[in-house]
């Protein structure tokens, strides 16, 4: 896009003057406007008519289909992407915009290609077994049994305090030992198979790991299942169009081509279109 348009604004604004007016010199030698309009031309006028001409057809396919692209679209999008308003930007904006709207308004999904995907994809829409702990780590076996110790005195009804008060853990002290919902496998063997045994609310005896001493209390279990088709209908097919509608932004500047009646009358321009 940028080609044409330096292309296209070098052309005019040398095109206005007479083409043998010296713009440089080297030493003495002259550079004339003619000599930068055929070196231009030689250089990018058949990437930049290239480019024009795809400009075109999005646009003519989206006249054809009424799909249309404001002003203030194009504004917008200059500034969520930290552009200024030029003429260059402008147009790539608008290309942009075109190849979105039209792809969009291409691309269908259908209930079979969804349920394919899905049935192809289950492992995707499976949730392992999870539980939600919180952990109290000490750095010695004496400080672990004094704390254990006090947790058996409240029943575990204070163990967030005392996880805030004691803990060395920095990821978790401060949220009272809260180490979010974590899927079982993740958990360090030698508290997976104590953590399987757990009730919701109990809490572990001390266990050493690396040195630590951690105590870890189990706030909920969340087994394990697997979303059917019609949980995750809505969500599959936003994916697959998705997927669908970058791939055709790829392939439709190419696809117009091929389609439209495309007549080139230079003879330099036509040979590299080709």
């Amino acid at each position: 896009m940028r080609h044409w348009l330096f292309l296209v604004a070098t052309l005019v604004l040398f095109g206005c003057r007479s083409a043998e007016r010296i713009i440089a010199k080297v030493d003495g030698i002259t550079v004339t406007a003619k000599e930068l309009q055929e070196n231009l031309w030689q250089r990018y006028g058949a990437v930049a008519l290239r480019e024009l001409i795809q400009q075109k057809l999005l646009e003519h396919e989206a006249q054809k289909r009424g799909i249309k692209v404001t002003e203030s679209e194009i504004v917008q999008t200059l500034r969520r992407q930290g552009l200024p308003n030029n003429r260059e930007n402008w147009h790539r904006a608008l290309t942009e915009l075109l190849l979105e709207k039209l792809a969009s308004a291409m691309v269908e999904v259908t209930e079979a290609e969804a349920r394919d995907y899905y049935e192809q994809n289950r492992a995707l829409y499976e949730q392992p077994e999870r539980v939600r702990l919180r952990d109290i780590t000490l750095e010695s076996r004496e400080n672990a049994d004094a704390i254990w110790k006090a947790l058996q005195l409240r029943k575990g009804d204070n163990f967030a305090d005392l996880a805030r008060h004691f803990s060395i853990n920095p990821a978790t002290r401060q949220r009272g030992g809260d180490m979010g919902i974590i899927p079982v496998s993740d958990i360090h063997p030698k508290l997976r198979n104590i953590v399987k045994g757990m009730k919701v609310g109990g809490f572990s005896r001390p266990i050493e790991i690396n040195g630590e001493w951690i105590i870890v209390k189990l706030e909920a279990r969340f087994p394990a299942e697997r979303k059917t088709f019609e949980q995750v209908r809505d969500q599959v097919i936003a994916q697959l169009k998705q997927q669908k509608i970058w791939q055709l932004k790829l392939e439709l500047p190419g696809r117009l081509w091929r389609q439209a009646k495309v007549q080139i009358f230079d003879p330099t321009l036509k040979r590299e279109q080709r």
